[in-house]
């Protein structure tokens, strides 16, 4: 009966661990859909109207990047095959992977961003 106590025990903090990284991905997500907005869609919204002007930071694409492909692999993983190595303070082969992903996905996100706003007519 104890032994049962404990195994349950334990597979229960492990899948309380999961929720936790699968919560802490949708934060990161929704951290990252608010400065997407911020950064990115206002200032597109602003060039689609014709201002003057429009002002947008380009290295926070790469948050943005950081904050959609990490929420994402918490979300979908929960941290099932880490990222890190903790004792070597190095990365995993999923670590890697991810450093990848991100930056892919932060050079197309300032191409894009760029090319946009080229095409409405700002340099």
């Amino acid at each position: 009966m104890l032994a049962k106590f404990i195994g349950a025990r334990m597979a229960g903090g492990v899948m309380l661990g999961e929720i936790k990284y699968r919560l802490g991905g949708i934060l990161i997500l929704l951290v990252g859909m608010v400065i997407a907005w911020v950064a990115i869609w206002q200032p597109l919204h602003q060039a689609e109207l014709g201002a003057h002007a429009v002002t947008w930071m380009p290295r926070i694409v790469v948050l943005i990047a950081v904050c959609a492909v990490f929420g994402l692999y918490f979300v979908v993983t929960g941290n099932r095959y880490p990222y890190r190595d903790v004792e070597r303070q190095s990365l995993t082969m999923a670590g890697w992977i991810l450093f990848a992903i991100t930056a892919l996905a932060a050079v197309a996100g300032f191409f894009w961003m760029d090319a946009t706003l080229k095409s409405l007519g700002y340099s």
